[in-house]
């Protein structure tokens, strides 16, 4: 029992330090419920967003801030396309997708939440029905992206639509199973200050996000095995640390 321990702690101390680490976590259906939600919907086409959320605020990488797209469900926008680009939304019809603004480049630009204070859980859906290039996630301990990396995950473009997945090119709301994936991350300690989602590796891949959260709680579905193994391990660690650092 006590090499099974030992191992574990050992595996743990790899995958999830006390401090200044976070464990990224990929699955079709939300990991973390409750909390704080940015759904947007209720927003015209093309909405800048940036401070409409509490607690949350909007950026995206090269500067100026990431913008709303409507499903308006007849083709009659953005060019006469369901969406502007090819992704779905997880909730309603509204996604927010990268923009122009501050001369940014709109299908290369990250999308950054900054949170007002420190968080241990977070969450976002990331969406793309035409899938080009793989995605990178990361949180941050500072706003905007700087400060210490807590975490990063890489989310392959072959992951990014569920299996079974047949909604088309631009897929009505609603559309089961849902077209992309949830992506988050959860740390020990509330040291995330921030959490950002892309941009896609192919240059011209335009993707979109949806259901930003955090403040929630962990557990509202299971994640994938492999995802689950280095939680309960690196979760396993820090307790049997704790529990030697309290016999010394």
């Amino acid at each position: 029992m006590l090499k099974m321990l030992s191992c574990a702690a050992i595996l743990g101390a790899l995958t999830v330090p006390m401090m200044g680490a976070a464990i990224g976590f990929q699955t079709y259906a939300p990991t973390l419920s409750g909390g704080t939600l940015a759904n947007f919907e209720g927003f015209a086409e093309e909405t800048i967003i940036t401070t409409q959320y509490a607690g949350m605020t909007f950026s995206q990488t090269g500067g100026g801030a990431p913008m709303i797209d409507n499903y308006d469900g007849n083709g009659a926008g953005c060019s006469g396309q369901a969406w502007c680009y090819a992704y779905g939304a997880s909730s309603g019809s509204g996604v927010l997708t990268g923009s122009t603004e501050g001369d940014n480049i709109i299908t290369t630009a990250g999308i950054i939440v900054t949170f007002s204070s420190l968080q241990s859980d977070v969450q976002a859906f990331l969406s793309d029905t035409s899938p080009l290039g793989n995605y990178t996630v990361t949180v941050y301990s500072g706003p905007d992206a700087t400060g210490t990396l807590l975490g990063t995950l890489t989310v392959l473009q072959g992951n990014v639509l569920p299996a079974g997945y047949s909604g088309g090119f631009f897929p009505a709301p609603g559309t089961s199973p849902l077209p992309g994936i949830y992506v988050g991350f959860t740390d020990i300690t509330a040291e995330i200050g921030s959490f950002e989602i892309g941009p896609s590796s192919t240059e011209g891949d335009a993707y979109a996000v949806d259901d930003v959260s955090f403040g929630g709680s962990i557990g509202s579905s299971t994640p994938e095995p492999g995802t689950l193994l280095l939680m309960s391990a690196g979760l396993l660690g820090l307790g049997v640390a704790k529990l030697r650092k309290s016999r010394r």
